[in-house]
């Protein structure tokens, strides 16, 4: 277990007890940035310690996602390259672990990438893989977060009334990967919410929905309060800008329109 290979490297190895593994990446499937906040909510809320990083260089086309340049804490310039880092944690109140993902949608190989994905939970022994995901949908901002799901666990998206979704088209990271997770017969959930299109600001209500629907699901206790402060701001930051916008607030009436007619 925590074996480095030629793209992941282990800061140290964590022994794990049943642990299910959380992963979500910024991108294109990452609509408000709702996936990636869920993610960073539970790595703070659960105190996780990063334990591995999949190395970016063979990932990414750096002309196109750029590394940042900024000062540490001695005032010299360091590189911040992009990151793939996995975390670990207790899950309070159900006596086993989480393993935390938290990454950006590369832009190269995306088979050797889930390779080595799958490689890290298979050392760690992990019992589900859960991919987070949020799409750009027309929804009213105003009504509760559609959350939809596919799983290759029998009963469960019925059981936890998760739609399941037809659409057929262009796919990101998220979905390589949980059906490269399937197709080594890993159990997997994948779970999607949707966000209004015409609002580019992070969802807290989708992050919100999202983490509810884990715990529901895992049965884990997680303090929501901060996001929970966040998703009550969050109408009423969108009201204003709705009222700032004629366009946006034409748009508006017209999906109330449609909802009221469904």
């Amino acid at each position: 277990m925590g074996k480095d290979s030629d793209f992941v490297h282990f800061d140290h190895s964590p022994r794990l007890q049943d642990p299910i593994l959380i992963a979500a990446f910024e991108g294109w499937n990452d609509g408000g940035t709702a996936a990636t906040s869920s993610v960073r909510h539970m790595i703070k809320a659960f105190s996780a310690e990063r334990f591995a990083r999949i190395d970016p260089e063979e990932f990414y086309v750096f002309s196109e996602n750029r590394p940042h340049v900024k000062f540490d804490a001695g005032n010299r310039r360091e590189i911040v390259w992009q990151k793939n880092e996995f975390f670990h944690a207790s899950l309070p109140g159900t006596g086993r672990d989480v393993v935390l993902f938290l990454g950006s949608e590369p832009n190269l190989r995306w088979r050797t990438f889930c390779a080595n994905f799958v490689a890290v939970a298979k050392q760690l022994d992990v019992q589900c893989i859960v991919t987070l995901g949020a799409f750009l949908a027309d929804v009213l901002y105003t009504l509760p977060v559609q959350l939809s799901g596919l799983s290759n666990q029998e009963g469960l998206s019925e059981k936890h009334k998760l739609q399941t979704t037809s659409y057929e088209g262009p796919t990101g990271i998220v979905g390589v990967l949980t059906k490269y997770c399937d197709e080594h017969q890993l159990p997997t959930l994948s779970l999607w919410a949707g966000v209004p299109y015409y609002i580019s600001i992070p969802n807290p209500k989708a992050s919100l929905a999202q983490l509810k629907k884990l715990q529901e699901i895992f049965a884990f206790e997680i303090d929501l309060s901060e996001i929970e402060r966040l998703a009550d701001s969050f109408d009423n930051e969108i009201n204003d800008v709705v009222a700032k916008n004629p366009n946006v607030a034409a748009y508006v009436r017209e999906l109330k329109k449609r909802e009221f007619l469904n």
